[in-house]
């Protein structure tokens, strides 16, 4: 067992799903998880993702070997505030947030020079949020995006151990360039998901989902996600977002210009280097 005492910071999906999934691989023991709803916690000692449960960020990490902070990004700051004082000399503190180079930050400046910090990042989950939507498979065959912090070698090469026991992919990588690409693979997916769910619920058509297939339900799915996590995602990453965005709107700008004129080659131009990008990303389509 690699780490005899956990805490875990927000003990929904993907924080009880860590703490299930290395259970089950044998290396967390006793885990602790945090949570600011009763119904939460009590559905986290149910599942067996915690052996005990507190609304006390700052009791939870007492003695604690690892502590894993899985809540919404804008929070990470006020909970290292928390818990810094209680931290054990020796002990790791990781996160699962999903930008890099603020948490980073934070983690520097506030957590004591006797623990060590990683930031995580499992590309793992789904719109779903909760300890009822955990799984302890949910990061088989994932990639798990570390940023080393303020680790050494020996500690980062641990907490690699219980990445791969819990069958995802390490993956060490600078946090600025995280968030450089995450703009594009993740948050502008999410950006586009919101807007275009905010486009057709103002147009109130009706009997809209009489009329719809498979592909409205698939480019909207993600912008079920939490309001919270995702309001954190887009304050700390706005630097990125925004050209992102900004490539976005050009494109769909050279979509609306192109219809306006009746210019069908390149409106089907357009749809070629989309289909090729989407082709070539995730191979040909099933037939």
């Amino acid at each position: 067992m690699l780490y005899r005492q956990t805490a875990v910071m927000g003990i929904g999906q993907i924080g009880a799903s860590f703490a299930l999934a290395g259970k089950r691989a044998g290396m967390i023991g006793h885990v602790v998880g945090v949570a600011r709803s009763q119904r939460t916690r009590d559905a986290a000692l149910r599942l067996g993702a915690a052996d005990a449960c507190t609304e006390d960020p700052s009791a939870a990490v007492w003695e604690a070997e690892l502590v894993y902070l899985a809540v919404p990004v804008q929070a990470m700051r006020q909970v290292m505030c928390d818990i810094a004082p209680n931290l054990s000399a020796g002990c790791l503190v990781t996160d699962a947030g999903s930008t890099k180079a603020q948490v980073c930050d934070w983690a520097a400046e506030l957590l004591p020079d006797t623990v060590a910090f990683i930031g995580g990042h499992p590309m793992a989950g789904t719109e779903k949020h909760g300890p009822g939507s955990a799984s302890a498979d949910m990061f088989a065959g994932t990639t798990y995006l570390l940023c080393q912090g303020t680790a050494s070698e020996p500690v980062l090469e641990r907490f690699r151990e219980l990445v791969v026991a819990i069958r995802a992919r390490p993956l060490l990588v600078d946090p600025h360039r995280h968030d450089e690409v995450l703009a594009f693979s993740s948050h502008l997916p999410h950006l586009c998901a919101a807007a275009l769910s905010v486009a057709i619920g103002r147009s109130r058509t009706e009997d809209l989902l009489a009329f719809a297939a498979g592909g409205l339900r698939d480019t909207t799915r993600i912008a079920s996600a939490s309001v919270e996590m995702w309001r954190g995602i887009f304050a700390t990453n706005a630097g990125n977002v925004l050209p992102a965005a900004g490539m976005l709107r050009d494109a769909l700008d050279e979509f609306i210009a192109a219809i306006e004129a009746e210019d069908w080659e390149r409106v089907a131009s357009l749809l070629a280097q989309g289909k090729d990008f989407r082709d070539g990303l995730y191979g040909l389509p099933e037939e």
